[in-house]
């Protein structure tokens, strides 16, 4: 069992933003976003559900709803963070590798060239962690509140509150064995 499920609670927003990693701030942009399209689609669901449509409201909100490519971007920045080669990120798209990296590596490089300045996430990457622990721990998400955990339990920027074996977190990140000597 990986040292990340303690019970050691650190709160994201008392952590310098200096201590956020990419992979933390990767991360922390990828679930806000996942939140935030969720809301959109809540919102599009109680639209459609309470009838408060005006003609072609459906089409046009759904347009909106999926027309915004945050999401994949996000996604494609943290597993670019996590080491993941374009010919992975294009096989689980269903594109080439060549379109893959031709789609997103402009998104991935200004993630990169990112300040605090003009990140949101990065100057206060705490907030953003925060309020990414209210949404998964809430009754939003469809899951079964005993495997909820909050985002920040597995950042690495808690890991000197927590001391959690940082290497062993990336390599479980990456999908590799955390224990050299088992499959953990």
């Amino acid at each position: 069992m990986s040292s990340e499920t303690d019970t050691t609670h650190v709160d994201p927003k008392q952590l310098p933003a200096s201590s956020f990693t990419d992979s933390d701030l990767a991360r922390i942009g990828l679930v806000n976003s996942a939140a935030e399209n969720s809301r959109r689609l809540v919102e599009y669901a109680l639209m459609v559900g309470e009838d408060q449509a005006q003609a072609g409201d459906y089409v046009q909100q759904a347009k909106v709803v999926y027309a915004n490519d945050s999401l994949m971007g996000d996604a494609v920045i943290a597993e670019r963070v996590r080491g993941t080669s374009w010919e992975v990120i294009a096989e689980a798209a269903g594109v080439t590798a060549e379109e893959a990296e031709q789609k997103w590596g402009g998104t991935e490089r200004r993630w990169r060239r990112a300040t605090p300045v003009t990140s949101v996430h990065r100057k206060d990457p705490g907030f953003f962690a925060a309020r990414a622990d209210e949404y998964i721990t809430t009754d939003k998400p469809r899951v079964h509140a005993a495997v909820r955990r909050p985002l920040s339990a597995s950042l690495d920027a808690a890991t000197h509150l927590t001391g959690r074996d940082v290497a062993a977190a990336d390599r479980a990140f990456a999908g590799a064995p955390v224990c050299p000597s088992c499959s953990h």
